[in-house]
């Protein structure tokens, strides 16, 4: 019997500035989708990420970067900068889901702390929880190789560029859980 259930992606992102971290994972940002199964361009979907901003604070104000949390609701269209996405889970209980990702803490005074560390982090505690995800991927190395591994693929192929052929009405997303490219 085939199941419905939403599934739990790894997005990336266009972002700005050079990478500092030494797999070069911080080349993208990276956040965290709920949507379904079979998505179409319209199918609702669940963002959460760990967003940096720049804001004025103290007195006298200065400004500085500031880590927060994001959740908002948006659709599965190519929007927002996203390059890529990568199904790791099933899920299972999105109440819960959404309350670990809730609760992850922003961690903005740990040097090198970022959104790659919040998605780490994040997938860790759902993954162990043992409730919030079905079928599911949490080996952490596995997923960043897999991700870092598929956006270079892609933008081998000029699939970000403008001189590749592509359809870019569609989002490229690697099935983690099935072991193929769901849409290339």
């Amino acid at each position: 019997m085939p199941s419905d259930k939403d599934r739990l992606y790894i997005a990336l992102y266009v972002r700005g500035g050079a990478p500092k971290m030494p797999g070069l994972e911080d080349t993208y940002h990276w956040g965290l989708l709920v949507g379904p199964k079979n998505p179409i361009s319209a199918s609702q979907v669940w963002c959460f990420h760990a967003k940096e901003k720049m804001m004025r604070v103290g007195e006298p104000p200065t400004v500085q970067s500031v880590w927060h949390y994001e959740e908002a609701k948006t659709t599965m269209e190519p929007a927002s900068m996203i390059l890529v996405r990568i199904v790791v889970a099933k899920v299972t209980n999105m109440n819960r889901l959404r309350a670990i990702f809730e609760q992850t803490p922003i961690r903005s005074a740990q040097q090198g702390w970022n959104c790659v560390a919040w998605v780490r982090e994040a997938l860790a505690t759902a993954g162990q929880d043992g409730e919030a995800l079905g079928q599911s991927v949490t080996d952490w190395t596995l997923i960043r190789d897999t991700a870092m591994q598929y956006v270079e693929s892609k933008k081998a192929n000029h699939r970000f560029d403008g001189k590749g052929v592509v359809d870019n009405t569609k989002v490229p997303t690697w099935d983690m859980l099935a072991g193929v490219e769901l849409l290339p």
